[in-house]
This record gives structure tokens, sequence and C-alpha cells, in this order.
């Protein structure tokens, strides 16, 4: 979004302009553009200047914070998925790092008290989840683990607490620099009214000359005082267009540039919130949120809704063969070639470990198994190339469950969905199974 303001591009500096405005009055009228020059300017420049710098430097921290926090929770995801002992020391580094900004982003270096209290609150959850997080790592066998299983949803509630007082600590922020933003107004107000009663005393061509040197300086003034606001409320994509060749047009391009920055880092925010950071994929949380979103359509229109729960056959087999790193790059190659072979309404999701998740839209339960019987085929068909002598070869089981055939929400049909995942699993693997709600009939092979 961008603001035109017309009638603003002055080649001259605004010293310059200052300077012609002197040369276009009177002697008595000198005291006029001298207010005009040490007065008006810096008090309406310095102001958001200060929001500027506020901007840069308190919320950056903030924002490594709440990132290096969320990728602290993977080696204990995987740890109490895998049993790798290797997260452990993946985990020890990523602490170092979280107190490591934790430490550079101390509550002293704050200057209001409830920032350096959501600071101090946010270190309090982190410490929380760093002895829940050490205590599951020294588990020898976590995989299966009910009460492991327990410390690890306790683990993941402090992460999000930490990053949602961080998110506090943003609102916060926010807030602080609406009230800046109304001391720059009350600045700019007493500056105008004070140069209005000096420009009284001119004549004619003096308040002609005043008029014009005004709007060259307040018009840019008032698009970075509404950039800024739509900055404090959120609006991240706002830009200012001012371009003149003196010191505003400067800060205006340093409000676009800091602008550009926290849009990014948000943006980065998001992905690592929605997607799983190994396979790109959507991550569990995401999966859920979109196959509610999905239901909810589909009992407005009537449609049937899909749901492939995939598993690799035997992946443990390749970690203990080849490592954890081939495992990974298992894991990913697989996710491309799904997002590949998918249609574009439908969703590809990690559900945690080696499972994949695939929402079907306006899919009923035979157009499923077509589709799941492809992908079953275009997997086996792939060779994996993984950085080993040779490519390996992998088959996939797939469970398939439809709404609102086998249920009649989102938790229920995944419930089915890996019922029949677990037939297909006992079956013999690499087929895909339908769920068979009847009780005491088995389910139905592709």
């Amino acid at each position: 979004m961008k603001l035109q303001i017309p009638g603003s591009r002055f080649p001259a500096s605004l010293h310059t302009r200052f300077a012609l405005g002197l040369g276009a009055v009177l002697l008595p009228f000198l005291v006029a553009a001298a207010v005009g020059q040490f007065y008006l300017l810096p008090r309406l420049i310095e102001p958001l200047n200060d929001i500027v710098r506020e901007l840069t430097e308190e919320m950056a921290p903030m924002m490594r914070l709440q990132m290096v926090l969320l990728q602290a929770t993977k080696p204990v995801d995987d740890y109490m998925i895998h049993g790798d002992p290797d997260e452990r020391r993946q985990f020890a580094q990523q602490s170092r790092r979280v107190e490591q900004i934790f430490k550079e982003s101390s509550p002293e270096q704050f200057t209001l008290s409830e920032e350096r209290s959501l600071i101090k609150s946010a270190h309090a959850e982190w410490e929380q989840a760093l002895y829940l997080g050490e205590q599951l790592l020294r588990l020898t066998d976590p995989v299966g683990n009910a009460e492991a299983a327990h410390d690890m949803e306790r683990f993941n509630a402090h992460i999000e607490r930490a990053v949602t007082i961080l998110d506090d600590a943003h609102d916060y922020f926010h807030q602080v620099i609406e009230q800046d933003r109304a001391q720059a107004d009350a600045a700019r107000t007493k500056a105008l009214w004070v140069t209005f009663a000096a420009f009284v005393l001119a004549t004619a061509v003096s308040i002609f000359a005043g008029i014009a040197l005004a709007r060259s300086v307040t018009n840019p003034v008032d698009t970075l005082r509404q950039g800024t606001t739509s900055l404090a409320e959120g609006k991240l994509s706002y830009r200012v267009a001012i371009h003149n060749n003196d010191e505003l047009g400067e800060l205006a391009a340093a409000f676009n540039a800091m602008a550009e920055r926290l849009q990014a880092n948000q943006a980065m925010l998001e992905e690592f919130a929605t997607c799983d950071g190994l396979t790109k994929l959507y991550n569990h949380r995401t999966f859920y949120v979109l196959l509610t979103d999905e239901l909810t359509r589909a009992r407005r229109s009537g449609r049937p809704v899909s749901l492939l729960l995939l598993d690799i056959d035997y992946f443990k087999r390749v970690n203990d063969t080849h490592g954890h790193l081939a495992g990974d790059a298992v894991l990913k190659v697989l996710s491309e070639l799904l997002r590949r072979e998918a249609r574009a309404i439908d969703r590809v999701c990690r559900y945690g470990g080696e499972e994949i998740t695939i929402i079907l839209p306006e899919t009923d339960l035979e157009a499923a198994a077509n589709i799941a019987e492809r992908l079953r085929a275009t997997v086996e068909a792939q060779a994996f190339d993984v950085d080993i002598d040779t490519p390996l070869h992998i088959t996939v089981s797939i469970g398939i469950a439809s709404w609102p055939a086998h249920a009649d929400n989102a938790q229920a049909l995944v419930a089915a969905a890996d019922t029949a995942l677990y037939a297909a699993k006992q079956s013999g693997r690499n087929r895909i199974i339908r769920y068979e709600p009847a009780l005491g009939q088995p389910p139905t092979q592709g």
C-alpha cells in the first residue's frame, strides 16, 4: 500500500528551500523563516526517528527469541519419535543459543517495567521447558512411554506460553509506539501554532512563500505519521511513497527498509508456526486446522471429504542401516513426490514421524482409493537417491477413510484412517486399505 503526495517533489534539499524562503521575504520576516528552519523541522522529525529506532532495536531480539524457542522443540520431538541420542547434543546446542539470546535480550536493556516483566516471564517458561526437555532426553526408551508423552505436552505448553508472552510484549510495544505517536502529534501541533503566529506578520508574498515551504515539509511528515500509525496497528505491508531528494526522503527510505525487515521476519515466524521444518509440509497442528475447515465447508456443500494416512514401511530399517540423515533425506524426497503428485486442491501434511496425511476435498471413498493406489505405485517405482552407494526403494501403506461415511468430525476421521492404516500394516504392508465401520467385518483392501 502506498500513499502518493501531490505537490511534494522539490529538487532542492530542505536547507536550500529554507534559504529560498528567506530570500522571498523582507528582513522583518527573517524570524519566521528561522523558526521554521530551527524549530519546526527538528521537532517534527525527532519523534519519528525515536519510533524508528525503538522498532529496530527492541522488536528484533524478541522476534529472534520466538524463532529460536520454536526451533528448540525439534530435537525433543525427534527424540520422542526416533530415540536418537544425537538429539541430546542438538538440544544442548539449541538451549545454549536460547540462553545466549535471552542474555542479549536481558530485561535491563528495556526501558519500561512491563517489558522487563514480560521478558522475565518468558525466560521463566523457558527454564521450565528446559528442565522437562533435559528430563525427556535422559530417557533411554521414550517411544511409546505414556508418562514421557505427558511430559512432552507440558514441554510444548511451556514453549508455547513463552512464545505467547513474547507476543504480548510485541502488543505492549505497539501500545507504547502509539503513545509516542501521540506525543509526536502534540509536538507537531505546538510547532505549527508557533509558526502560524510568526507568519501572521508577513505580507501576501511572505504568506505565499511560507505555504509553499510548509507543504514541502508537512505533507511528507503527515505521510510518515500515517505510515507509523499503520505499522503500530500491525499493517506491516504498508509503505510510504516519498521521493524527495532530501532528509525526509532518506527517512522515508529507512522507514520502508525497516518495514520490509519486519514483514520478512513476520513471514518467517508464520512459516515456522505452520510448516514442518524438515519436509516443508504443513505440520501436525496446521493439519487439524485445515481438516476442520474442510469438514465445515463439506457440511455446507454436502460434498464428501476423504483422508489418506500414509506410513513408510520398515522406515526404522532405513535409519538403522543408513543413518538418520538418510532417513531424513527419504522423508524430504517422499514429501516432494507427494506434493507433486497431489491435486491442486489437496493438502499434504506431516502428521508425525514417518506418517503423512493427505486431505482430499470433494472426494468420495472410491475416488480416494484410486488416488491412494496411484500414489502407492508411484512411491514403489521411485528410486530415492539419498547419498549412498545405490538408490533406495521404499514402499508405503495407506489407510483411507471418508466423511460422512466413516466419521462425523476431524478426530473420528483420523482415527478411522489410522485403523485402516494399521490393517494395511498387519496385512503385509505396501497396500491400501479402506476403513470398514461394521464391527466384526474385516477392512476392504484397495
